[in-house]
């Protein structure tokens, strides 16, 4: 089987405070793998881990991605990845398709190649009414289809996405998710999404339980409540921390 993300035995601290503990994780080429947990659990930390933005503790520790090993070949993942972190990804002055077209090129795109996947990025995320609008006066929910096309625009082989639908309303993260499903299907995409939605992680392939820098469970969401024997993930989750803390 081939994975397209592998960690092993990471590790990272900010002082006194363990972030991420000794952490082994595999996610398979094509699926949409959901870390899921309350916040300060280690989700944001870890995709940054895995990206190179920050530096795991020094010992054993793995981390490959695309088969690029993370931090030292980390400018290889360029081209073929895409990222939405938490905080804001657009600049303010410029349009929804001037921050996407920006980003293409960033990511070394021809400037045909901006224009084509610009086009295609504002048909996907139905931007065509706000696309020349600057960012500054887009709705929440338009600037967070925006930024989603930014981190997408390159048609990347994988993708990180930080929190992507925080703030918007269920209809919206309903379509995001759609997406979601439709470019790893379509394109083979591997996507890691983080959320403290814990419903909505019902949607991806597999869902990492993430709690106190540790993945406490790991497996299909249906197997996940099927094994703790409720409804919903967000029974599922309060099951999992229960037995977690007895």
């Amino acid at each position: 089987m081939k994975y397209d993300v592998e960690l092993r035995n990471v590790t990272k601290k900010f002082g006194m405070l363990t972030a991420v503990d000794n952490l082994d994780l595999s996610i398979k080429q094509g699926e949409i793998f959901c870390l899921v947990g309350p916040n300060a659990a280690g989700k944001t930390t870890t995709i940054k881990l895995i990206l190179g933005i920050l530096n795991a503790e020094k010992g054993d520790a793995s981390i490959r991605v695309k088969g690029f090993s993370i931090p030292k070949e980390k400018n290889k993942l360029r081209r073929i990845m895409g990222y939405l972190p938490q905080r804001k990804a657009l600049y303010d002055m410029l349009t929804a398709r001037e921050n996407i077209e920006f980003f293409a090129k960033a990511k070394g795109l021809s400037n045909s190649e901006a224009k084509r996947n610009t086009n295609s990025m504002i048909k996907s995320l139905s931007l065509m009414e706000h696309e020349n609008i600057l960012a500054v006066h887009l709705s929440g929910g338009t600037q967070q289809r925006a930024a989603l096309g930014s981190a997408m625009v390159n048609n990347p082989q994988i993708a990180f996405l930080d929190e992507p639908t925080v703030g918007l309303d269920p209809v919206l993260r309903r379509e995001f998710w759609e997406y979601f499903k439709e470019i790893a299907r379509s394109q083979n995409t591997t996507i890691l999404v983080t959320t403290h939605y814990l419903n909505e992680a019902e949607w991806a392939d597999r869902v990492g339980v993430m709690r106190d820098g540790k993945i406490i469970a790991i497996e299909a969401p249906q197997k996940l409540m099927e094994q703790t024997n409720q409804r919903n993930m967000e029974n599922m989750f309060f099951e999992l921390i229960k037995g977690e803390t007895q």
